[in-house]
């Protein structure tokens, strides 16, 4: 009896060794999908119409670095830039397009105000979370899942100022285009 036991005890051990390992359900929470740096000082600054906000206000926006991270419920958008500011007179806005001029997924986020958008394959529109830290400088954008395309492509990460509330020309403006072909999910 015991050594019935003790075969059936290590035929079970040696199946479960033999087994093939699960297959993985994608990227794991926390993991880095994209981290870029972009060169410092490279801030297109434009002639606003006056001397407000000034140039070192225009600069604000130089962004340092880029990063995209899985998290449970979706991805975190991460740009680091020069400073935060509380500006009434202008906005800082930070974008990234996914795929040709946006075809998979548009974010348009302001520090300031803590609020974002983002356009998703065309046709779905979502509201996303926005935390900022003035300690680094950065601004996180939190997309949930239901707003992360499926497909793949280039990704340009754009930073600028304009006027307050305002749409038209912009102030200055910071360009990162990511190596290689993005996908998010």
């Amino acid at each position: 009896m015991i050594t019935r036991v003790l075969a059936a005890a290590a035929l079970t051990v040696g199946a479960l060794a033999a087994a093939p390992p699960p297959a993985s359900a994608g990227p794991a929470p926390g993991e880095v999908l994209v981290d870029q740096a972009d060169r410092t000082g490279d801030v297109d600054v434009f002639d606003g119409g006056g001397t407000s906000p000034t140039t070192a206000q225009r600069r604000t926006i130089d962004l340092e670095r880029f990063t995209v991270t899985r998290r449970g419920d979706g991805v975190r958008l991460s740009f680091r830039i020069a400073r935060i500011t509380g500006s009434r007179t202008y906005d800082q806005v930070v974008t990234a397009q996914l795929g040709r001029a946006g075809s998979l997924l548009e974010v348009l986020a302001n520090p300031q105000d803590r609020h974002a958008s983002a356009f998703v394959d065309g046709d779905t529109i979502c509201l996303a979370d926005v935390t900022t830290s003035r300690r680094t400088d950065t601004v996180r954008v939190d997309l949930p899942a239901g707003c992360v395309p499926h497909g793949s492509g280039p990704l340009r990460v754009t930073t600028y100022t304009q006027e307050k509330n305002g749409s038209g020309p912009g102030f200055s403006e910071d360009t990162l285009r990511v190596k290689g072909t993005v996908s998010l999910r």
